[in-house]
């Protein structure tokens, strides 16, 4: 890309079978009969776009006026989150941002269905003093339906009274998520060596995200935030 190599890679590429199996408890039926009972669809079967650049690359994400780039749009359309690692915005684009962290394990959207900008993007500039080194708190993703399935299992909800999207779930009781990282729920752990640059792009209509302090408790520091449409 612009003469720079990559690699990439699809981080669940089954992602509808990682779901199934991980609460075939509950949904005997399959997860396309959950999906029409909690009324959430679900579009994604192969979760998260990974792309690690060779040598750092400027990526023009958006335009001048937040609309993000088309190609991204496809991609974020096919895969749920795009992440890029070893990566930048183009010069003109790197301070439009204002800085985030969110509670712990509170997956939510950014944007109410009603919101143009329905897209948020994340970024860790290698030139901001408080970014540079690796973070020690991490980024979550999971597709929508992932939350009402761990409300039923989790018994916090009964299903027949659970219909739709919540804004935000607190969810997994605060707990330990090595045995769900890699499996139903991608982490995007802002660890690459002290000076890289990274990019995480979702849309908020199928994707919901949180913040999760790696040991339990320790903030990392607030990463960069922008809103698209």
């Amino acid at each position: 890309m612009r003469g720079i190599p990559y690699t990439a890679h699809i981080a669940f590429p089954k992602y509808n079978e990682a779901i199934y199996h991980h609460f075939r408890g509950i949904i005997p039926d399959g997860l396309p009969a959950a999906c029409n009972r909690a009324d959430i669809p679900f579009g994604l079967p192969k979760f998260g776009l990974v792309v690690n650049f060779q040598s750092m690359a400027e990526i023009p994400v958006h335009d001048e006026d937040m609309v993000l780039d088309d190609g991204f749009r496809d991609l974020v359309a096919q895969f749920g989150p795009v992440i890029l690692r070893n990566a930048v915005m183009t010069q003109d684009a790197r301070g439009r941002f204002h800085r985030n962290i969110f509670p712990h394990l509170r997956f939510h959207v950014d944007r109410g269905p009603t919101a143009s900008n329905q897209y948020s993007c994340f970024t860790r500039d290698p030139d901001d003093a408080d970014q540079r080194p690796p973070r020690a708190s991490s980024t979550l993703f999971m597709a929508n339906i992932v939350a009402w399935l761990e409300l039923v299992r989790s018994g916090l909800c009964a299903p027949e009274n659970e219909r739709g999207m919540r804004p935000s779930y607190d969810l997994f009781d605060g707990a330990d998520m090595s045995g769900l990282l890699g499996k139903i729920v991608l982490e995007q752990p802002w660890s690459e060596p002290a000076g890289t640059g990274e990019i995480a792009v979702l849309d908020n209509r199928t994707t919901l995200h949180a913040t999760y302090h790696k040991d339990g408790e320790t903030k990392g520091y607030r990463i960069g935030a922008r809103y698209l449409a």
